[in-house]
């Protein structure tokens, strides 16, 4: 597998729910990242604690039928984040192929993390060729899976422990740009990180059937209007019939969608913009919204998120809105309403983290 993927495969079924605003686990094929099958050994554990001071982590991970292994080691110690990823090849030493010294202090609510690994990402492709970079990816991918089994759901989501996905990151950010012939390593914020629901991946790295998408975004605008009026993203659409039998990048249809959103919004006269700002005629032009009692203030009005509306998400506690809140939602994307419809049994467990909330999506 040359990338971190979750392929959600498409069933006839689910235009059927879409269209009634519910549906199924049964209706997607979740597929995991293929493992490179090896042995997993904790050396050191001391995570029971809260994130401060003292907490440790350190394993090593022995490749099936292979003479490489790797070593993790993390540590928190004075609101210093320090993890060390090693490598070994046959009977040489081992060599520290990826060091992550963070200052937790300079990480504010987890939205820089994105630019660490994007500069790590370029440290990692001045050190290494492809075939080092794809290899150590490979490897990493199954090593969350493991982790979960044997350290059980309370030290798994510790933050040493969850650095795995750190490097994960990185070295998949590398490959990505190395595939590309890309000197970017792009790496961009997956919001179900930052509200805590899944471990640090690059949205770039979260995958989805083209043909999936395609048949979801079409169904979804033709039965959610905006201001009464057929938002129709032809671009996206067309880009994705393009890739019809590959897996393309959620985080591509998401700035596609949104770029189209905007030239829509461009061409709104101005009494149609002012039916996107005036409570009553959003309460009317949201269908589902009168079915809740939920009373919302006028200045949430303010940052509702727009893109929401091709969703049909209203509130923060709507399946694809970004995050587990009351009020109306202030972030939808297709990321996160995947993650929503697999954290509807939150599963898998390793990647549905306590911010999961069950169904129903």
């Amino acid at each position: 597998m040359k990338t971190l993927k979750f392929k959600i495969l498409f069933v006839t079924v689910l235009l059927y729910s879409i269209t009634l605003g519910s549906c199924n686990m049964q209706d997607y094929d979740i597929q995991i990242p293929e493992r490179v099958f090896g042995k997993l050994d904790i050396l050191q554990n001391d995570l029971t604690v809260e994130v401060k001071d003292g907490n440790i982590l350190s394993f090593e991970y022995q490749v099936t039928d292979a003479k490489d292994q790797i070593k993790l080691e993390t540590k928190i110690d004075n609101k210093r984040f320090l993890s060390v990823l090693s490598y070994k090849y046959e009977e040489s030493g081992w060599a520290d192929i990826s060091v992550f010294d963070i200052d937790l202090q300079e990480v504010v609510e987890k939205k820089n993390m994105n630019i660490i690994v994007e500069k790590h990402a370029k440290t990692l492709k001045k050190k290494f060729d492809v075939s080092i970079v794809g290899r150590i990816a490979d490897i990493l991918e199954g090593v969350p899976e493991l982790l979960y089994n044997e350290l059980g759901k309370k030290e798994y989501t510790n933050e040493s422990t969850l650095s795995i996905f750190y490097h994960l990151a990185a070295f998949s950010t590398a490959r990505r740009s190395y595939e590309s012939r890309s000197r970017d390593c792009q790496c961009d914020v997956n919001p179900n990180y930052i509200n805590g629901s899944s471990p640090f991946f690059c949205a770039e790295d979260i995958m989805i059937s083209a043909d999936w998408a395609y048949d979801f975004i079409s169904e979804k605008t033709l039965v959610n209007k905006i201001a009464d009026k057929q938002f129709n993203p032809k671009s996206t659409l067309k880009y994705l019939s393009s890739e019809s039998g590959r897996l393309v990048s959620a985080s591509k249809i998401n700035k596609l969608l949104r770029e189209e959103l905007v030239s829509f919004l461009k061409n709104f006269s101005e009494k149609e913009r002012q039916q996107l700002t005036n409570k009553k005629s959003t309460l009317s032009m949201v269908p589902m919204m009168t079915t809740r009692s939920e009373e919302v203030s006028w200045w949430e009005w303010l940052t509702y998120d727009l893109t929401c509306l091709i969703w049909g998400v209203t509130y923060g506690s709507d399946c694809g809105c970004c995050g587990n809140y009351s009020g109306l939602c202030h972030y939808c994307d297709v990321i996160c309403y995947l993650h929503d419809h697999d954290c509807v049994t939150c599963e898998p467990r390793w990647y549905c983290l306590d911010g999961c909330v069950p169904g129903p999506c």
